[in-house]
C-alpha cells in the first residue's frame, strides 16, 4: 500500500493556469488521509506432495497523513506545483498465526554448510512486534500543461448545463520526487524500538497524460502514467549492517557486491478511468457540486524495498511484481471561485506476491560458476550478501496474500 495522489476529475485535467483577466493564479490545498491495510503473510513449506503455503503472520498498517499541495499558474494552462506529504502516524503491527514456523526455525541465515549451524532453534524476526514512523515523505515538484482545453471553447449561457464541446481536454504532466531528506528510513531501528523517518531517498520521475470531455452532466476521464525510480548513494543499504546478513557480507559488502545491495525502488505504471457527475452547476456564480467515481489499476515492478516483512526482519527485502486495484467515490464542492472542498472514500486490493526472493548470487569472476559459501566460511565472492537461507530459497519464501485496504480523505482548497 502506498500514499497515492488520488485527485478528482477536475484536477486530473484542470491546471492552475493564467487567463487574460488573471495573469497569475495560486492554489493551496490540504488533504487529510486515513488508510488501513490488512494482509496475511504466508510461507512456503516443503512436503512429500510438493510445496504448499501455510499462514505465518497477520500484518496491519495504518497511515494518517496530511498532503500539502501548492500550485502556481505561470502561463495560460500551465502550472508548476509542489506536493509535500506528511505522515502524522504510520504504524505497523504483526503477530503470529496458528501453525506458523518462524518461531521454530532452525535454518541459519548463512546456510547449513558447517556442522551445527542448523541444529538449534533460531527464531526468525521479532514476533509479535510493531513499528512507527512519522515525518515528511520525499517531496514532489512538477509541471502540468493543457495544450488542448475544452474550457477555451465558447461558454454556454450562465446557469445552463453545457452541451458537448467540439474538443476534449488534454493535460500532460511531469513530476519529480526529490530525495531531500536528511535522514533515511533505517529498518534496523525497529529492533531497538526507536522511531523511523519516512524518507526513502529515491529520485522518481513520473510522466502522465490525462484526457476528459464534458457531456452535459457527465465528464468522463482517463489518466495514464508511468514512473522510474533511481536510489542515490545515501539511500539505505542492507550492507550498513553486515552483522544482520549472511557470513559472506563481511567480505562481499566491501568487495564484489559493493553498491549492489541497497534500496532498489520499483518502476510503476497506472491507468485510471472514471467520470464526474455534475448534480448542480451555476456558472454565473462559479458554483458546482458533483460526484466522482473511478477505478484504477497500478503495476508495481520487482524491487528491493520496504515490504510488509521489512520491519519483522530488520532489513530491505526483494519483492516480486504485483498489481494494485482501487475503486473510489468522491463528492466535490466548488463553493466559489476561491473555495472548494472534497470528501472521498477508497477501497483497494493488492495482489498476492512474494516478499523474500533474492537471487543467491552472480558469476562475478566470469568462470561460468556461482560459488556460494552456505555458511562454511569459505570465500565466496559470487554470493549475494542479501541472500537469506531462511526465507529466500524456493520452499521457504514469505508471501503476501491478497491484501485489502481502505481509506477516507477530506480536502480543502483555496484559490487566489
Amino acid at each position: 500500500m502506498i500514499l497515492i495522489a488520488l485527485l478528482v476529475a477536475a484536477q486530473i485535467t484542470t491546471v492552475a493556469g493564467t487567463s487574460d483577466e488573471k495573469p497569475f493564479a495560486l492554489v493551496l490545498e490540504a488533504t487529510y488521509w486515513h488508510l488501513r491495510s490488512d494482509a496475511t503473510i504466508t510461507r512456503e513449506r516443503t512436503t512429500a506432495s510438493g510445496i504448499v503455503l501455510g499462514d505465518e503472520l497477520q500484518h496491519t498498517r495504518m497511515l494518517d497523513a496530511l498532503e500539502l499541495r501548492l500550485a502556481a499558474g505561470v502561463w495560460r494552462d500551465l502550472e508548476v506545483h509542489l506536493v509535500a506529504p506528511l505522515a502524522l502516524r504510520d504504524s505497523q503491527e504483526w503477530s503470529a498465526l496458528p501453525g506458523g514456523t518462524l518461531a521454530g526455525n532452525t535454518i541459519n541465515i548463512s546456510g547449513c554448510g558447517a556442522p551445527g549451524l542448523c541444529t538449534a532453534v533460531q527464531p526468525i524476526g521479532v514476533v509479535p512486534g510493531q513499528s512507527g514512523r512519522s515525518g515528511f515523505f520525499d517531496p514532489t515538484i512538477g509541471i502540468a500543461w493543457s495544450p488542448i482545453n475544452q474550457e477555451r471553447e465558447p461558454a454556454p449561457p450562465p446557469g445552463s448545463l453545457p452541451d458537448a464541446p467540439a474538443v476534449a481536454t488534454c493535460t500532460l504532466g511531469l513530476d519529480y520526487t526529490v530525495p531531500l531528506g536528511g535522514r533515511v528510513d533505517d529498518p534496523t531501528r525497529v529492533l531497538s524500538g526507536t522511531g523511523h523517518p519516512e524518507e526513502r531517498l529515491a529520485h522518481v520521475l513520473t510522466a502522465w497524460a490525462a484526457f476528459s470531455k464534458r457531456f452535459r452532466v457527465l465528464e468522463p476521464y482517463l489518466k495514464l502514467e508511468g514512473s522510474m525510480s533511481f536510489a542515490p548513494g545515501k539511500a539505505y543499504d542492507n550492507c550498513r549492517h553486515p552483522e544482520l546478513l549472511a557470513d559472506v557480507a563481511a567480505a562481499n559488502c566491501a568487495g564484489s557486491w559493493k553498491g549492489q545491495t541497497g534500496y532498489q525502488p520499483a518502476p510503476e505504471a497506472a491507468a485510471t478511468l472514471g467520470t464526474e457527475l455534475v448534480s448542480y452547476e451555476d456558472r454565473a456564480r462559479d458554483r458546482r457540486f458533483s460526484f466522482d467515481a473511478r477505478a484504477a489499476l497500478r503495476w508495481h515492478g520487482p524491487s528491493r524495498g520496504y515490504t510488509q516483512v521489512t520491519d519483522v526482519l530488520g532489513k530491505l527485502t526483494h519483492a516480486d511484481q504485483y498489481l494494485t486495484s482501487t475503486a473510489q467515490l468522491a463528492f466535490y464542492g466548488h463553493i466559489s471561485r476561491a473555495f472548494q472542498f472534497r470528501a472521498m472514500g477508497l477501497i483497494g486490493l493488492d495482489s498476492a506476491h512474494f516478499l523474500t526472493h533474492e537471487d543467491v548470487g552472480e558469476d562475478k569472476d566470469g568462470d561460468g560458476l556461482i560459488i556460494i559459501s552456505e555458511g562454511s566460511g569459505a570465500p565466496a565472492p559470487d554470493q549475494n550478501p542479501n541472500y537469506d537461507f531462511r526465507v529466500d530459497p524456493v520452499g521457504r519464501r514469505l508471501r503476501a496474500e491478497p491484501a485489502l485496504f481502505w481509506g477516507l480523505s477530506g480536502t480543502l482548497s483555496l484559490s487566489f
